[in-house]
């Protein structure tokens, strides 16, 4: 009798080893499996970020793309309503590029436009401010809770920057380096005023044609104190 309680007593020793064993082994593959879930996470989390980078970043310049800068106009516009505060846009338009590209290339003219983006990055500090790539050789600031003069002076200095990258400028030019035709548009918005944010962009963009239109390397006024006139929908393209 007393070899089967040793034999049991044995048995249940090496059992209980062999469910330790397995409990060891089983802790281990989970702390495995854990491991790999959460590096899995992470490297999702990290392609989500990366594909929401992408969505909201001009691929050239690494400034705002156009979508994210409409959607930045319209939430500053709403909340400017709301505080009665003003909004003003500053857009850009690179003189001559056209003519800038034919002459030296493709390669260079995305080389002006980074040189450009860089530059005017600076120039928007605060957190309600943007810098965008607004359309091929046009950039766009949005300025929150700024108005006409400052708007202004931050106009001055973009046309500025832009002339003090010393960046030769194409043949056909009207001067030695790139220039820049540029526009303020300012407004305040309230729930009388027949303005949306849509009508201060067309309002930017047909000043900066008429800063082009005179020899660029200039900054206009937009015209902002009257109703919005019917200007043509291509201006917001």
């Amino acid at each position: 009798m007393s070899d089967i309680y040793l034999f049991l007593g044995v048995l249940l020793i090496a059992a209980c080893g062999w469910l330790g064993w397995q409990m060891r082994r089983l802790q281990v593959q989970l702390r495995e499996v854990g491991g790999h879930l959460e590096l899995r996470t992470t490297e999702l989390e990290s392609a989500r970020l990366q594909l929401q980078r992408l969505s909201t970043e001009d691929g050239l310049t690494a400034l705002a793309n156009h979508e994210q800068f409409l959607e930045f106009i319209e939430r500053e516009w709403r909340r400017a309503r709301r505080d009665e505060l003003s909004v003003s846009l500053v857009f850009l338009d690179i003189d001559h590029f056209r003519s800038y590209n034919r002459q030296f290339g493709r390669r260079a003219g995305d080389e002006c436009l980074r040189q450009i983006g860089r530059a005017l990055e600076g120039l928007a500090g605060r957190a309600g401010d943007l810098v965008a790539r607004y359309h091929r050789d046009e950039f766009a600031l949005v300025l929150s809770s700024t108005d006409e003069a400052g708007a202004m002076r931050v106009a001055e200095k973009v046309r500025h920057s832009v002339e003090a990258l010393e960046i030769p400028a194409a043949s056909d030019a009207s001067g030695p380096m790139v220039t820049a035709s540029v526009a303020v548009a300012s407004a305040v918005p309230n729930r009388q005023s027949a303005w949306e944010e849509l009508d201060l962009i067309k309002a930017a963009r047909h000043a900066m044609r008429e800063a082009r239109a005179e020899g660029g390397n200039r900054v206009r006024r937009a015209a902002t104190d009257h109703a919005p006139t019917n200007l043509p929908v291509s201006l917001i393209d």
